[in-house]
């Protein structure tokens, strides 16, 4: 499955249409922020229904992010800090995620090392857009889409170093 995120024109708080081969909207990101600046994110389906929500931890030293699906926290994303590439591990789907994220050219792999997603920005745009392809026909696509969006919202706060660069 192939699918597009393309950023809202002048949006401060990481808004995102999610779209399929065919340009039809299937999905929506909204991003905000609390007091204490912590990022916050809710996927929704096409008609408004709210698949997953994303809340960043209060974290000195890592980005930690939990995902909760009806309620319950279903995944934990965390960046693994002590390493030349920074790699996300997500808790409760057992993947990595590692790549070069300053160029938006990643993979989301599963405890065997098989791909479940290759995420690749989309070059010459005049808004932020990446594609994400779900080679796993198994894989919750919320879940992916959760994984991409928490990812991105890190990246914009800065918290994203040089190291990326680097190719997997």
């Amino acid at each position: 499955m192939r699918l597009y995120a393309k950023k809202k024109v002048l949006s401060w708080t990481q808004d995102f249409t999610i779209m399929n081969e065919l340009d039809e909207v299937v999905y929506t990101a909204k991003g905000q922020h609390d007091l204490l600046g912590r990022r916050k994110l809710r996927i929704l389906d096409r008609f408004g229904n709210e698949l997953a929500f994303i809340k960043q931890r209060a974290a000195a030293f890592s980005t930690t992010m939990d995902v909760m699906i009806n309620g319950n926290e279903t995944m934990t994303i965390r960046k693994k800090m002590m390493s030349f590439r920074p790699t996300f591990l997500i808790e409760g789907e057992d993947w990595i995620v590692r790549g070069n994220f300053l160029n938006y050219e990643y993979v989301i792999e599963d405890g065997q090392g098989r791909t479940v997603a290759e995420i690749s920005k989309q070059f010459f745009q005049w808004r932020d857009t990446f594609g994400i392809d779900i080679i796993d026909e198994s894989a919750n696509v919320a879940h992916v889409i959760a994984v991409v969006m928490a990812i991105h919202t890190d990246m914009q706060a800065g918290n994203t170093t040089a190291a990326t660069s680097a190719t997997f």
